[in-house]
């Protein structure tokens, strides 16, 4: 089993993205992977049908980065955010790099759920921590805000009902990340901040 304690920051809106990374992790490359958006039909849309990812940092926020389309494209603000439920390409992706790793994750207990130990304080909010099971990463679920293995080579976080994931990983899984073609992914910088959601 993982280990059951992180050590993540207590509270804070205007976060950098490494805080939403267990310290013990930090020390790896980190990017941040962009959820898809869902239209009218109740179709998944990539940031990349409407923003070039590769082109903002990856600081960057929806409605910032779309607010030149609204005029010639007015459909960009009849999007709704996934809300953190993962879609089928999203969630295979993180299957294939979580592989065989075992993975302690953090729920938001607003979510429901009866927690099994006292719930700790992160970023505001209270989670309770759990061992991550192979059906939190399926299309359809809502994926934990937090995540992370006992052996320092993969970690995620994010916001309550997260737009994207933060994730931290050894470097062949971080270029596997990176170069995966069912991802929108950016580098993230040591100065990046993560925004709020836009579902928030």
């Amino acid at each position: 089993m993982a280990q059951t304690t992180v050590e993540l920051e207590q509270s804070g809106w205007h976060t950098p993205a490494r805080d939403f990374i267990p310290a013990s992790h930090r020390d790896l490359p980190m990017l941040r992977v962009y959820l898809p958006f869902i239209n009218r039909a109740g179709n998944h849309v990539r940031w990349s049908q409407y923003v070039d990812v590769d082109e903002h940092p990856a600081s960057v926020n929806w409605f910032e980065a779309t607010q030149h389309l609204t005029a010639t494209q007015p459909e960009v603000r009849e999007l709704v955010s996934c809300m953190g439920v993962l879609d089928s390409s999203t969630a295979e992706a993180l299957r294939d790099v979580i592989g065989d790793l075992t993975l302690r994750c953090l729920r938001w207990v607003g979510y429901g759920e009866v927690p099994t130990d006292s719930p700790m304080r992160v970023h505001g909010e209270d989670y309770f921590a759990a061992d991550l099971m192979p059906v939190d990463v399926e299309a359809g679920r809502r994926v934990p805000e937090f995540a992370w293995d006992v052996e320092n080579r993969l970690a995620w976080g994010g916001r309550l009902y997260p737009d994207s994931l933060i994730i931290a990983a050894e470097l062949p899984v971080f270029r596997q990340l990176r170069d995966d073609p069912r991802l929108d992914s950016a580098s993230v910088r040591a100065d990046d901040v993560l925004p709020g959601s836009a579902g928030d």
